[in-house]
Protein backbone atom coordinates (compact mmCIF):
# COMPACT_ATOMS: atom_id res chain seq x y z
CA UNK A 1 0.00 0.00 0.00
CA UNK A 2 2.86 2.25 0.36
CA UNK A 3 4.14 1.77 -2.31
CA UNK A 4 1.11 2.36 -4.56
CA UNK A 5 0.32 5.89 -2.47
CA UNK A 6 3.87 6.87 -3.50
CA UNK A 7 3.40 6.33 -7.23
CA UNK A 8 0.39 8.14 -6.79
CA UNK A 9 1.79 10.80 -5.81
CA UNK A 10 4.52 11.11 -8.12
CA UNK A 11 2.18 10.61 -10.81
CA UNK A 12 0.56 13.69 -9.71
CA UNK A 13 3.43 16.08 -9.41
CA UNK A 14 4.52 15.01 -13.29
CA UNK A 15 0.82 16.02 -13.56
CA UNK A 16 1.24 19.26 -12.05
CA UNK A 17 4.60 20.23 -13.95
CA UNK A 18 3.47 18.93 -17.11
CA UNK A 19 0.36 21.07 -17.02
CA UNK A 20 2.31 24.20 -15.54
CA UNK A 21 5.13 24.10 -18.11
CA UNK A 22 2.61 23.70 -21.11
CA UNK A 23 0.88 27.03 -19.98
CA UNK A 24 4.36 28.43 -19.70
CA UNK A 25 4.63 27.18 -23.54
CA UNK A 26 1.37 28.22 -24.78
CA UNK A 27 1.67 31.45 -23.08
CA UNK A 28 5.26 31.95 -24.75
CA UNK A 29 3.31 30.97 -28.16
CA UNK A 30 0.06 32.48 -28.03
CA UNK A 31 1.37 35.66 -29.05
CA UNK A 32 2.97 34.26 -32.37
CA UNK A 33 -1.03 32.41 -32.80
CA UNK A 34 -3.12 35.27 -32.51
CA UNK A 35 -4.53 36.11 -36.08
CA UNK A 36 -3.16 39.70 -36.81
CA UNK A 37 -4.53 42.72 -36.53
CA UNK A 38 -3.19 46.16 -38.55
CA UNK A 39 -1.30 48.28 -36.25
CA UNK A 40 0.35 50.49 -39.28
CA UNK A 41 -1.52 53.30 -37.74
CA UNK A 42 -0.78 53.29 -34.13
CA UNK A 43 1.39 55.60 -32.52
CA UNK A 44 1.92 56.85 -28.69
CA UNK A 45 2.15 60.44 -28.12
CA UNK A 46 2.70 61.13 -31.94
CA UNK A 47 5.02 58.66 -32.21
CA UNK A 48 6.03 55.14 -33.58
CA UNK A 49 8.20 51.85 -32.85
CA UNK A 50 11.08 52.20 -34.69
CA UNK A 51 11.01 56.29 -34.96
CA UNK A 52 14.30 57.66 -33.21
CA UNK A 53 14.71 59.65 -29.50
CA UNK A 54 17.12 62.25 -31.63
CA UNK A 55 14.85 63.00 -34.25
CA UNK A 56 14.35 66.85 -34.58
CA UNK A 57 10.51 66.04 -34.17
CA UNK A 58 11.35 63.92 -30.97
CA UNK A 59 13.40 66.39 -29.32
CA UNK A 60 10.95 69.29 -30.43
CA UNK A 61 7.49 67.62 -28.57
CA UNK A 62 9.77 65.98 -25.40
CA UNK A 63 12.92 67.70 -25.20
CA UNK A 64 15.03 66.12 -23.02
CA UNK A 65 14.42 62.89 -20.34
CA UNK A 66 13.08 63.88 -17.03
CA UNK A 67 14.61 60.81 -16.01
CA UNK A 68 16.36 57.42 -16.90
CA UNK A 69 16.80 53.88 -16.34
CA UNK A 70 18.74 51.28 -18.26
CA UNK A 71 19.34 47.51 -18.91
CA UNK A 72 21.95 45.85 -20.83
CA UNK A 73 19.69 45.58 -23.79
CA UNK A 74 17.78 49.27 -23.78
CA UNK A 75 17.77 52.94 -22.42
CA UNK A 76 14.47 53.47 -20.65
CA UNK A 77 13.77 57.77 -20.57
CA UNK A 78 10.76 59.43 -18.97
CA UNK A 79 9.58 62.14 -20.92
CA UNK A 80 7.45 65.23 -19.96
CA UNK A 81 3.40 64.10 -20.40
CA UNK A 82 3.70 60.84 -18.78
CA UNK A 83 5.60 58.85 -21.94
CA UNK A 84 8.32 55.96 -21.33
CA UNK A 85 10.28 54.90 -23.63
CA UNK A 86 12.91 51.88 -24.41
CA UNK A 87 15.48 52.80 -26.76
CA UNK A 88 18.58 50.72 -28.45
CA UNK A 89 21.83 51.94 -26.62
CA UNK A 90 24.74 51.18 -28.99
CA UNK A 91 25.78 51.72 -32.78
CA UNK A 92 23.81 52.79 -35.77
CA UNK A 93 20.58 52.23 -34.13
CA UNK A 94 21.07 54.34 -30.83
CA UNK A 95 18.12 55.88 -29.80
CA UNK A 96 15.89 53.73 -32.04
CA UNK A 97 12.19 53.21 -30.06
CA UNK A 98 11.89 49.58 -29.32
CA UNK A 99 8.91 50.35 -26.61
CA UNK A 100 6.71 53.26 -25.84
CA UNK A 101 4.63 53.38 -22.46
CA UNK A 102 1.69 54.95 -21.17
CA UNK A 103 1.94 54.63 -17.39
CA UNK A 104 0.99 56.10 -14.04
CA UNK A 105 2.26 58.12 -11.75
CA UNK A 106 2.15 56.44 -7.91
CA UNK A 107 -0.37 59.35 -7.13
CA UNK A 108 -2.76 59.13 -9.57
CA UNK A 109 -3.75 55.59 -11.10
CA UNK A 110 -5.03 57.08 -14.47
CA UNK A 111 -3.68 60.39 -14.61
CA UNK A 112 -2.34 60.78 -18.21
CA UNK A 113 -3.57 62.25 -21.50
CA UNK A 114 -1.85 60.25 -23.72
CA UNK A 115 -3.77 57.85 -25.42
CA UNK A 116 -3.91 55.67 -28.36
CA UNK A 117 -4.43 56.26 -31.95
CA UNK A 118 -7.57 54.70 -31.03
CA UNK A 119 -8.70 56.84 -27.97
CA UNK A 120 -8.08 54.34 -24.92
CA UNK A 121 -6.05 56.05 -22.36
CA UNK A 122 -5.36 54.79 -18.64
CA UNK A 123 -8.86 54.07 -16.72
CA UNK A 124 -10.62 53.03 -20.18
CA UNK A 125 -12.63 49.85 -19.77
CA UNK A 126 -11.08 46.11 -20.95
CA UNK A 127 -14.95 45.98 -22.83
CA UNK A 128 -13.64 49.73 -24.85
CA UNK A 129 -10.45 47.95 -25.62
CA UNK A 130 -11.97 44.83 -26.87
CA UNK A 131 -14.65 47.13 -29.15
CA UNK A 132 -12.16 49.33 -30.48
CA UNK A 133 -9.16 46.44 -31.79
CA UNK A 134 -11.72 43.34 -31.85
CA UNK A 135 -11.07 40.06 -30.94
CA UNK A 136 -7.68 38.44 -32.41
CA UNK A 137 -6.17 38.79 -29.16
CA UNK A 138 -3.71 36.95 -26.78
CA UNK A 139 -4.08 37.33 -23.04
CA UNK A 140 -1.52 37.09 -20.74
CA UNK A 141 -1.12 37.51 -16.69
CA UNK A 142 2.20 39.34 -15.32
CA UNK A 143 2.78 41.56 -11.92
CA UNK A 144 -1.02 41.46 -10.92
CA UNK A 145 -2.00 42.43 -14.34
CA UNK A 146 -4.58 41.24 -16.56
CA UNK A 147 -2.75 41.75 -19.83
CA UNK A 148 -4.88 42.32 -23.91
CA UNK A 149 -2.33 42.33 -26.74
CA UNK A 150 -2.94 42.51 -30.27
CA UNK A 151 -0.31 41.62 -32.52
CA UNK A 152 0.84 43.07 -36.16
CA UNK A 153 2.58 40.27 -37.74
CA UNK A 154 3.50 42.24 -40.51
CA UNK A 155 5.18 44.79 -39.11
CA UNK A 156 6.10 42.88 -35.69
CA UNK A 157 4.49 45.17 -33.51
CA UNK A 158 2.46 44.07 -30.65
CA UNK A 159 -0.15 46.20 -28.12
CA UNK A 160 -0.78 45.60 -24.90
CA UNK A 161 -3.53 47.31 -22.56
CA UNK A 162 -2.45 46.13 -18.90
CA UNK A 163 -6.10 45.86 -16.27
CA UNK A 164 -5.82 46.15 -13.09
CA UNK A 165 -8.46 43.69 -11.05
CA UNK A 166 -11.81 46.00 -12.21
CA UNK A 167 -11.06 45.46 -15.49
CA UNK A 168 -10.19 49.00 -15.99
CA UNK A 169 -6.34 49.90 -17.94
CA UNK A 170 -3.72 51.24 -15.84
CA UNK A 171 -0.55 50.68 -18.41
CA UNK A 172 -0.21 50.78 -22.50
CA UNK A 173 2.39 49.21 -24.67
CA UNK A 174 3.11 49.40 -27.91
CA UNK A 175 6.44 47.72 -28.45
CA UNK A 176 8.39 45.60 -31.71
CA UNK A 177 7.37 42.26 -31.29
CA UNK A 178 11.19 41.41 -30.44
CA UNK A 179 11.34 43.78 -27.25
CA UNK A 180 12.00 41.22 -24.24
Amino acid sequence: MGKMHYKRKLVIVFIIIGTALGLYVYSAFSQKLTKSTDLSDESIGGFKVLDNISSPEFIREYGEPIDQDNNKAYDYYYWKGGLKTASINTDEDKGKIMRLIISSTDDAQFENSLQTSKGIKLGSKKADVLSKYGDHYYKSYEQGADIIGYIDHKRNITLEFWCVPGGRVAEIRLDDADVI
